[in-house]
């Protein structure tokens, strides 16, 4: 191995985590996490573990074997400040509605009366009914989803269109309101009962469909690549509904897009498996969604407002014109 080469699969080891440690950095000094999508972390965090699973059947490069062991560390360690930054915020919250008089409720509560919301407080990020979850994202948001689909014909593809985001929208308020809701303690226990119950059923499935068909640790691979091509889509949910991409990190997408070009033409130079190759390119296609919406919500949107991105009265308009 040249050094070159050499140089290169140790950029291919850590350079796909540098966005992430900025981002990590951002939340730490900005005690938020309104900008960046959890999800986004805990699909690496899925996707980098079944790697892991998936190089027991096909020993793919080591590389990206390090890669993926590196990635379960540092999505780890964001999801956990993730997870303490909110609890801070819902218990600072929480605070602030009894010092004010209003009805006092714990933090972790079920149910939040309307009394708080009208407070300015965020509901805890728990389900809040059948429909709607109550995380950080405001209802109205999804509203206005109703609304736009109200003005279409009910089986037109415009209509269709707005069903199906909004399907997708209640599922990323769904999951990360669970997320939310976990402690970082209890959120450890659970990653880690999940990954060994996991271990043990492909180990299963590698014994016994494997003893006959030779691509079977394929279906892994795709399986986890799969999980891994759609770790923008939350973040691009998210762009959408609040109008802005203030508090993402502009490291973090700069990695996404350089990181995955570079990422898929090595793949196909070094002739890696070709799960590797398909779910790259579908990856750089999301990326360049999420470029676009830089440059739309940061540049032409705030032309267009005189404003800032991320403005407040832009978040609850929510205009998904089809």
């Amino acid at each position: 191995m040249g050094a070159w080469e050499a140089l290169f699969q140790i950029l291919l080891v850590l350079a796909p985590h540098v966005g992430y440690v900025a981002q990590y950095i951002e939340i730490v000094r900005s005690n938020s996490i309104e900008g960046y999508a959890p999800l986004v972390s805990l699909i690496l965090l899925t996707s980098y573990t079944l790697r892991l699973y998936y190089y027991i059947g096909n020993h793919y490069m080591l590389a990206l074997l390090f890669q993926a062991i590196v990635g379960v560390v540092v999505h780890l360690a964001v999801l956990l400040k993730v997870l303490n930054v909110h609890i801070s915020q819902v218990g600072s919250e929480y605070q602030d509605n009894v010092l004010f008089g209003a009805n006092a409720i714990s933090p972790w509560s079920n149910n939040t009366p309307a009394s708080f919301e009208e407070a300015g407080g965020k509901p805890a990020p728990v389900v809040a009914d059948e429909h709607l979850s109550s995380s950080p994202h405001t209802s109205a948001q999804a509203d206005t989803v109703h609304a736009e689909e109200a003005g279409t014909t009910s089986w037109s593809p415009t209509a269709i269109f707005f069903r199906f985001l909004r399907f997708l929208i209640q599922l990323e308020d769904t999951i990360e309101s669970r997320l939310l809701a976990l402690t970082p303690h209890g959120f450890v226990y659970s990653y880690v009962a999940t990954a060994c119950v996991t271990l043990v059923a492909v180990l299963i499935f590698y014994f016994t469909v494997g003893r006959f068909w030779s691509s079977a640790p394929e279906v892994v691979g795709y399986v986890s690549l799969g999980i891994e091509a759609l770790l923008v889509l939350p973040q691009i949910l998210r762009n959408a509904r609040r109008r802005s991409t203030e508090g993402l990190s502009v490291v973090l997408i700069l990695t996404w897009v350089g990181g995955d070009i570079i990422k898929v033409a090595y793949y196909i130079y070094a002739k890696q498996a070709l799960p590797f190759i398909v779910c790259g390119i579908f990856q750089i296609l999301l990326d360049v969604v999420v470029v676009a919406q830089v440059v739309y919500y940061r540049f032409c949107l705030r032309r267009e407002s005189g404003g800032g991105d991320g403005d407040a009265a832009a978040t609850t308009r929510y205009v998904l014109s089809p």
